[in-house]
């Protein structure tokens, strides 16, 4: 098994962190490997946790728990399965490369955490899509 490139930080004092999940592809036409890591970090004293998204090639994203539960009421309202949070790259004509965070949710609760990517073959054509649904922490 190969090394991750991106690694849950350590617990300490203040926080505990849980691993929720890795994903790690390879863009061709860069000749580059891009890792993102998802875990729940929590608060030692006060109780309150967020999601932490890293990246090794963007920003990643930090999903604060109560926000979150709010959009996902609102995006439940609204009749989406999903909704987006934090970085995003979008595709073009010209660089098919597509980054999203995504956060599913079933009857305005939040349940499944997806982390997107397409990036490109050596051509600069999309290669297939990967992505990484883990569900959302409690």
């Amino acid at each position: 098994m190969e090394t991750p490139l991106l690694e849950t930080p350590p617990d300490n004092a203040a926080h505990s962190f849980v691993p929720l999940g890795y994903i790690a592809v390879y863009d061709a036409t860069l000749n580059c490997d891009f890792a993102v890591l998802a875990y729940k970090e929590m608060d030692n004293d006060l109780g309150n946790w967020r999601v932490c998204i890293r990246s090794t090639q963007t920003v990643g994203a930090t999903l604060e728990a109560p926000t979150i539960a709010q959009k996902a009421r609102e995006t439940g309202t609204q009749g989406k399965p999903f909704f987006l949070w934090g970085y995003k790259l979008e595709p073009t004509a010209s660089d098919p490369r597509q980054i999203e965070f995504r956060v599913y949710q079933e009857s305005g609760i939040p349940k499944e955490l997806e982390i997107f990517v397409r990036l490109r073959q050596f051509d600069q054509s999309a290669d297939k899509p990967q992505s990484l649904r883990v569900p959302w922490p409690t």
